[in-house]
């Protein structure tokens, strides 16, 4: 079986930062080696050698080719159990960076993290390392991620044995943090929708401490994001996701901590530092352990929400959205006239919109539902701080080129406008007075004036 924790905590002093920096300089000393590139033959002919000496059998190049170009992964197996994780990262580079970062750093950690396993007891399930080309593959007008796509394709039959999928993306920077990105990326078996890393796969990563959802500062508006705004940012995540396979993709870059030299001449060597790629390599390792020992869960799950450490699930969001329109109830039933049909009218709008979206839904509506717009101003203001806030990162993600549209379509845009008006409105003003109160307060003037 795979180490317990506390050993993998003792081991991953292992991760030698200084030797995946070596890597790392090695591949981005090649110069931009894009996809179909000589340079990038040479990339995966070096990782080849490395992934050799870590002590990983059945090591060998896997040529492919896309649109007549001409690519090749590399693997490299640590047998274990008849389940499989496959633990990745990318070679190629973008046609005008060296790659250091994006992805040198990955693939530096790939390695150290293979031999680091390489020297431990067999794995509770067996672990598949890829170093995949044409992950940038977009640069062609090809489409993205085409080597881990061959890959997958080629597992045939032992597809079924894949567990998971861990992508190893843009790490190795100072100024970053440990994060995953679970991003929606377009569902190519219905238009419109979109898959995401499932829920039971996010329990696995989080248990290890390093990591971040999305954003160590905005981490509970990121998730809200990336269910609402198309995103630009991916990694080889992508495929399996979009192949039916559960996956998701470890970075150290952030929207609030994002590495400023992405995909430019300058993404060189010196930016990296050792603690920095072994601070991601022990993340990685505790993933590892994780997903050795946690029973397999579904390939689609998406509706979930990470806070204080839990990953609530689908069942848990539908209890606080309908829990959620009991004070919305109370206070139109209170206020009487139209707030009761209006009520009425935002719960089956929410729940519609929650039923399509729910993240989304529950994070804008939650705050409206629960104190409405109340007879001061602030209290309307606070009420739709959630969704100024999560407007406010679509455009700032739209001007960087990291969002790309939307995930919502136009009628439910309107749902949620029109929902939201009726929240605020069934939700505000002062309760009405019953006819008989006020003629008590008459009568009691009329004594108190004789």
């Amino acid at each position: 079986m795979l180490p317990t924790l506390p050993v993998l905590l003792a081991a991953a002093v292992s991760i030698d930062g200084s030797a995946a920096l070596r890597h790392a300089s090695s591949l981005a000393a090649l110069g931009p080696h894009p996809w179909g590139s000589p340079r990038s033959t040479v990339a995966a002919q070096y990782v080849e050698a490395q992934f050799r000496a870590a002590g990983l059998a059945d090591v060998r190049l896997q040529p492919f080719t896309s649109h007549g170009i001409a690519g090749q992964n590399v693997l490299g197996v640590l047998r274990g159990g008849p389940e499989i994780l496959v633990l990745g990262a990318h070679h190629d580079t973008a046609p005008e960076a060296p790659g250091a970062y994006d992805d040198g750093g990955g693939v530096g950690v790939l390695i150290e993290v293979a031999r680091v396993l390489a020297k431990g007891p067999a794995p509770a399930r067996t672990i598949v390392f890829a170093s995949w080309d044409a992950e940038e593959s977009w640069s062609t007008g090809h489409g993205r991620t085409i080597g881990s796509r061959a890959h997958l394709q080629s597992m045939g039959e032992d597809a079924r044995h894949l567990v998971a999928a861990f992508d190893i993306e843009m790490c190795g920077w100072r100024g970053g943090r440990p994060v995953l990105h679970p991003i929606a990326y377009p569902d190519p078996g219905h238009p419109g929708r979109y898959v995401i890393t499932p829920a039971w796969l996010m329990r696995a990563a989080l248990a290890s401490r390093p990591f971040a959802v999305g954003d160590p500062l905005i981490s509970w508006l990121y998730q809200p994001a990336v269910r609402t705004f198309r995103g630009g940012l991916y990694g080889d995540d992508l495929s399996f996701l979009q192949g039916g396979r559960a996956a998701v993709f470890a970075s150290d870059s952030s929207f609030t901590a994002f590495y400023p030299w992405y995909h430019t001449a300058a993404d060189t060597a010196d930016k990296l530092d050792a603690d920095a790629l072994a601070r991601m390599g022990q993340g990685v390792l505790e993933v590892v352990d994780a997903l050795g020992r946690v029973p397999r869960g579904p390939a689609v799950e998406p509706d979930w929400f990470a806070a204080f450490g839990l990953v609530l699930g689908s069942g848990a969001l539908w209890a606080i959205a309908l829990l959620s329109l009991v004070p919305l109830a109370w206070r139109a039933r209170r206020l009487g006239g139209l707030a009761p049909p209006l009520a009425m009218g935002h719960a089956l709008l929410f729940v519609l919109l929650f039923w399509r979206h729910p993240v989304p839904a529950l994070w804008i509506f939650l705050l409206p539902n629960l104190i409405g717009r109340g007879r001061r101003a602030w209290v309307g203001v606070i009420a739709v701080l959630p969704l100024l806030a999560l407007a406010g990162l679509g455009v700032a993600a739209w001007h960087r080129g990291l969002a790309r549209g939307l995930w919502l379509a136009p009628w439910e845009m309107a749902v949620l406008a029109f929902g939201l008006a009726c929240a605020l409105a069934a939700g505000g003003g002062a309760p009405r007075r019953a006819s008989g109160s006020r003629g008590g307060g008459k009568g009691r003037r009329r004594r108190g004036s004789r």
